[in-house]
C-alpha cells in the first residue's frame, strides 16, 4: 500500500512539475523600468503627437501637431532622448510620426513612445509597450484560462491514477 501511495504522490509531483515547465514566461524587457501604457501616461507631464525633424545623440526635435497633456509645446519641441532600447532609450527616426510622453524634458522607452502612421488617417495607431493592440491579446500574453485547463488536467490525471491504483489493489 505504501508503494502505491508514494507512486501516486510522485505522479502528482511530476504532473505539477510539467505544468510549471511548460508555463509561459512573463514578457522580458531589456530595461527594468517598463511601465504599462496607462502608467506611462499618468507619469508624463507632457504628451504630444508630432513628426521628428531632427535626431542627435542626446535629443530629438519634434514638429508638434497636437498636445494631449501639458502646456507650452506649440510649434517645435526639443526633448532629451538617447538611442538604444536596451538602455531604455528609443531609436527615433527623422520624418516618422510619434506619440511621445515626456517627463522632466526627456523621453524614452520607459517614458512612453508610440510610432504613428505617416499620414493622418482613420487607421488605428500601433500599440505602445504595455498596451494591447486593437483586437490583440493582453500585454501580459494572457490568452485565456489555459492555467485552469492545465490544473484540471493535472487533477484528472491524479484522480485517474488513484482510481487505477485502487482497482489493482481490489
Amino acid at each position: 500500500m505504501k508503494l502505491r501511495v508514494s507512486s501516486l504522490f510522485a505522479l502528482i509531483l511530476l504532473s505539477l512539475g510539467l505544468v510549471v515547465l511548460v508555463s509561459p514566461a512573463p514578457p522580458a524587457w531589456a530595461c527594468s523600468c517598463a511601465y504599462s501604457g496607462k502608467e506611462q501616461d499618468a507619469r508624463a507631464d507632457l504628451i504630444v503627437t508630432g513628426t521628428v525633424t531632427e535626431v542627435s545623440r542626446s535629443a530629438i526635435q519634434l514638429a508638434v501637431e497636437s498636445v494631449e497633456k501639458g502646456t507650452g509645446a506649440a510649434g517645435t519641441l526639443r526633448l532629451k532622448a538617447y538611442p538604444g532600447e536596451a538602455s531604455c532609450g528609443y531609436d527615433f527616426r527623422a520624418g516618422q510620426r510619434y506619440r511621445v510622453n515626456s517627463v522632466d524634458g526627456g523621453t524614452g522607452l520607459c517614458v512612453g513612445v508610440q510610432p504613428l502612421p505617416a499620414a493622418a488617417s482613420a487607421t488605428p495607431a500601433l500599440a505602445a509597450p504595455g498596451r494591447p493592440a486593437p483586437g490583440g491579446p493582453a500585454p501580459d500574453g494572457n490568452t485565456g484560462g489555459w492555467w485552469l485547463a492545465a490544473g484540471i488536467t493535472v487533477v484528472a490525471l491524479a484522480a485517474g491514477a488513484g482510481i487505477a491504483a485502487r482497482r489493482r489493489a481490489g
